[in-house]
């Protein structure tokens, strides 16, 4: 009973302190200034009013107070986004008449489960409270999932490792999206709880099942093949990367357990039904175009210009992946991942190393290599907050390495409140920032002026959210970090709070 209470309030300081920092950005946010926002606002109306498959037109009636942007032939009018020197007072606020116009939505053709969760109040109320709402439920969504992560973290794996990898795997980018109106968001905390809690069934030292890791195994992977045909493809990356290579004794004890068995149907169940959804709408068609690119320019760009900027986007290149943050802060992160992934293929055994590779490797390459095969096809499409829903995972398994391979507890305790001291502030760096594009276009380095201001508290209600919830978070790691002191009367494998230990490399690791 005790560690469920400590469990649930370790989530519940979690959850506010996610909370706090993706109401940050809803509030500091313009209509459409988070990326494809409109498009999926008008997305949720069309699903709440019916229009699920609408066809490759992709052409229903919508508010016209929310049709600000779009124009039938499917042209963005929007005057800010991708102009980085453009403050967003220059485009029309929603609300108004809200009489049905026909709109060209880019996102008609997504699966509707998403819209029709977070997206309702918009169909209610087709202005600002509506928007607003939709946001808000969006940044409880993924704080929630942000929150199970940080429980799992500190109660099933080695040393709480995991909490070093969160606070690196969490950037930027996806507190923004915690702020906006965009499945996108929701697709990268699945995919952080999902690689936790397979980490947690599949490696850590357990006799038993843990039937709350497989529980939250099934549910992020259920919601992370749902939004967009592409989580069907991190569902594989991810689970086929835990797996090989895995004691095939524990395998099979695991796939004989019945929670096991019923939470891999569901997980079924919800791809098959994404599967459908791909071909019943046609999301995954092509339109039949030329651009005429030669190979050699597309290699060339692609090495010095476009795959460098997909990292910083990863980081955090806000808006519509416009705005470049301070320098520093993409040096900042680097290193921090660095120090994680770089330490664990150095102290791995092959079978880490060869995983750590495996899981870099179906990261990248998949969407990689469709952009460039299909280039004159789609043109450049790939933005780093694409790549997320399997790249979070990657400082998580390093961490885990580093737990059972070369470092203490008291050297992750260490870490995690070293790492969560150096990067959360740059949260606060990156709203601010993002904050005085949005107002001045970077004219004012003040995020309290500007041409347009926020339209619920101003300029201050973000950045005061903001504050409290680095600082609540600082503190939420700072304290989950501890080593846990095993009870006096209670041995230590039936206590709950550390994994089973493993021996440690004899002359590493040890201070």
């Amino acid at each position: 009973m005790t560690n469920r209470r400590s469990g649930a309030r370790l989530w519940l300081v979690a959850f506010i302190g996610f909370w706090l920092l993706h109401a940050a950005w809803s509030f500091a946010a313009p209509f459409d200034g988070p990326p494809d926002e409109e498009s999926h606002a008008l997305r949720a109306v069309g699903v709440m009013q019916g229009d699920l498959l609408v066809g490759p037109a992709r052409v229903y009636p919508v508010p016209r107070s929310l049709d600000k942007n779009n124009a039938p032939d499917g042209k963005h009018q929007s005057c800010f986004p991708m102009q980085v020197t453009v403050p967003a007072s220059c485009a029309q606020q929603p609300g108004g008449d809200s009489t049905p116009v026909l709109a060209f939505v880019s996102a008609a053709l997504y699966n509707p489960v998403y819209y029709a969760t977070v997206g309702w109040p918009i169909a209610i109320w087709p202005e600002w409270k509506g928007i607003m709402l939709a946001r808000l439920i969006n940044s409880a969504l993924m704080a929630a999932m942000l929150a199970f992560a940080v429980v799992a973290a500190v109660r099933w794996t080695r040393h709480r490792a995991a909490l070093a990898g969160l606070v690196a795997a969490v950037t930027p980018m996806t507190a923004h999206l915690g702020g906006a109106i965009n499945p996108n968001g929701i697709e990268i905390t699945s995919g952080v709880t999902l690689a936790i809690a397979l980490i947690a069934l599949l490696h850590e030292k357990r006799e038993d099942v843990n039937r709350a890791a497989v529980a939250l195994a099934g549910v992020s992977a259920s919601v992370l093949v749902t939004p967009r045909f592409s989580g069907v493809m991190w569902l594989v990356v991810i689970v086929g990367v835990m797996l090989v290579p895995v004691s095939w004794q524990r395998l099979k004890y695991l796939l004989k357990q019945r929670v096991v068995r019923i939470w891999t149907g569901v997980v079924v169940l919800a791809t098959v039904a994404s599967g459908l959804w791909t071909v019943l709408a046609g999301t995954a068609e092509l339109a039949d175009r030329d651009f005429g690119y030669a190979m050699k320019d597309v290699l060339k760009l692609a090495f010095l210009d476009m795959w460098p900027n997909i990292a910083n986007q990863m980081v955090g290149v806000m808006g519509w992946a416009e705005t470049l943050m301070p320098r520093l802060v993409y040096v900042a992160w680097f290193a921090a991942l660095g120090l994680l992934v770089l330490g664990a293929l150095v102290v791995g055994k092959r079978s880490q190393r060869w995983r750590l590779t495996a899981y870099f490797i179906g990261t990248f390459v998949p969407y990689v290599g469709m952009e460039i095969l299909l280039i004159n096809e789609t043109s450049w499409f790939n933005q780093g907050r694409y790549f997320l829903p399997g790249a979070v995972g990657i400082p998580l398994l390093a961490a885990h390495v580093l737990a059972h391979r070369a470092l203490t507890a008291e050297h992750f305790r260490s870490m995690t409140r070293l790492l969560a001291f150096l990067l959360l502030p740059i949260h606060f760096v990156c709203l601010a920032y993002t904050m005085i594009r949005w107002q001045s276009g970077l004219a004012i380095m003040n995020p309290l002026k500007g041409s347009w201001h926020p339209p619920y508290g101003g300029s201050v209600l973000p950045l005061v959210l903001g504050a409290a919830g680095v600082i609540v978070l600082v503190a939420m790691y700072w304290v989950a970090s501890r080593v846990p002191q095993p009870a006096q009367d209670t041995p230590e494998a039936e206590s709950g709070s550390e994994v089973a230990a493993e021996p440690v490399p004899a002359g590493v690791g040890r201070s």
